[in-house]
């Protein structure tokens, strides 16, 4: 992707936006990754699917040079890098977008961003460990206290995966607490190796009253986790309020990102352990509601006529549209699977 020309005919795709070059080489890479896993699994039909996903891209290219997507043939699957790439983008504009308008039409709601956590899972037990965090869920926000100070809400599911043999020192650094209470020092054995971490992403919005008469405690917050999930143990739970607008923006790209972090589930050079992961994963999360809207932001979003988060047309993604008059031409990439690449045509 560094040369320009693969040959003296060959032209390779270069997506540039604000300085940076957009993943499309390295989403397709990963996507055939998933793809031969798949194939390994015994998923033909899928992997065929998987393997074909953003092989063709049409773009407009407008007068700023900036390139906009017209046409894609994306496969949609869940475990797909490209497609969660793509789903992910979509989603941080449209919430972006439903705030903007909540922010203008509801002066006085504000958010804040929470995390509700479950312990980490033995990889054969995640679709076990989703059952509960959806059920925790549902629990939760039909209890009376939120019902009453829940004005609006945008949940996202998000699933990691532990890979990490030994506590490095960038991991102790990050969670030394943690550490320190169970003994643990840098280069000791990860006591979560080899584990799926699942966990919700939410942006709530409550009246500014709120920190006035109605504040709830951290601790208070994983009480109402715990016995929403029925859980024996005390969960982990962050919620937080930002003020800036800058701090906003960053909270919503928090809760838009991807389900699945590709890089941590698919590995180039251990067919074992992505097929084990891929397979857990494609069990564990067919036909899940990975995200969703309530109250008033469910209530704008449909206003807006939105798709359902993480759902329809992944190639218009920002419902921008294009005047005539500063498009410049049309450009259309294959992708060569002989050089991996993006080449015009």
């Amino acid at each position: 992707m560094d040369d320009k020309h693969n040959s003296t005919k060959d032209v390779i795709l270069q997506d540039v936006r604000n300085g940076k070059e957009r993943p499309w080489r390295r989403k397709k890479v990963r996507s055939l990754i998933l793809a031969n896993s798949l194939k390994r699994l015994g998923y033909d039909k899928r992997s065929e699917r998987v393997k074909m996903c953003g092989t063709f891209l049409e773009f407009r290219i407008l007068l700023n040079n900036v390139m906009k997507l017209l046409k894609a043939n994306f496969c949609l699957f869940s475990l797909c890098p490209m497609c969660q790439w793509r789903k992910s983008l979509k989603i941080a504009f449209q919430v972006a977008r439903v705030m903007d308008l909540i922010q203008i039409r509801f002066a006085n709601f504000v958010p804040l961003f929470l995390t509700l956590t479950l312990k980490n899972c033995a990889v054969a037990d995640i679709s076990a460990y989703l059952d509960v965090l959806f059920s925790g869920w549902r629990e939760f926000e039909r209890s009376k206290k939120l019902k009453t100070l829940v004005k609006g809400y945008f949940r996202a599911v998000e699933i990691t995966y532990d890979g990490e043999k030994t506590i490095t020192q960038r991991r102790y650094e990050k969670n030394q607490a943690y550490y320190d209470c169970k003994g643990l020092k840098v280069e000791d054995p990860n006591p979560n190796f080899d584990t799926f971490h699942p966990h919700i992403h939410v942006i709530i919005l409550v009246d500014k009253s709120y920190f006035e008469t109605g504040y709830i405690e951290t601790k208070e917050w994983s009480e109402m986790w715990k016995k929403a999930a029925k859980l024996d143990y005390n969960p982990v739970v962050d919620i937080r309020a930002c003020r800036s607008e800058r701090g906003k923006r960053k909270e919503v790209a928090e809760v838009a990102k991807y389900t699945l972090k590709d890089t941590q589930i698919l590995r180039a050079n251990d067919d074992v352990l992505t097929d084990r992961l891929v397979d857990a994963l494609s069990v564990a999360l067919f036909k899940r509601r990975l995200f969703a809207y309530g109250g008033v932001m469910r209530e704008i979003a449909k206003e807006l006529g939105m798709d359902k988060p993480g759902e329809g047309d992944l190639i218009h993604i920002d419902d921008k549209t294009i005047r005539a008059d500063v498009a410049v031409q049309v450009e259309r990439y294959r992708w060569r699977f002989g050089i991996a690449n993006y080449v015009r045509f």
